[in-house]
């Protein structure tokens, strides 16, 4: 199992500090942030599909729910170099 380091809280102390989190969505940036995708590749996928979903408000204003891309991170968790690649296709 993956250990965050200590200075990173837990998602149930980011909860209870911050019930909304999940709910809340979040700019390409931030999304960035949180994934480790770099922005440019989120663009890529937003205009090319693969990626995580994202909400779409007006012509240049794109926001990502965080509950989404926790889920879309976590459908990525492979258990060997064999799953990623089942996972591409």
């Amino acid at each position: 199992m993956l250990k965050l380091p200590p200075s990173l809280p837990s998602l149930e102390t980011i909860l209870s500090d911050n019930p909304g989190w999940l709910e809340e969505a979040i700019d390409t940036k931030a999304a960035s942030k949180l994934t480790g995708v770099p922005v440019q590749t989120l663009e890529t996928w937003r205009s090319r599909g693969g990626g995580p979903s994202f909400v779409k408000l007006g012509s240049k204003t794109v926001r990502y729910p965080r509950r989404e891309l926790l889920s879309w991170m976590r459908s990525k968790v492979c258990a060997s170099t064999a799953d990623a690649e089942k996972s591409r296709a």
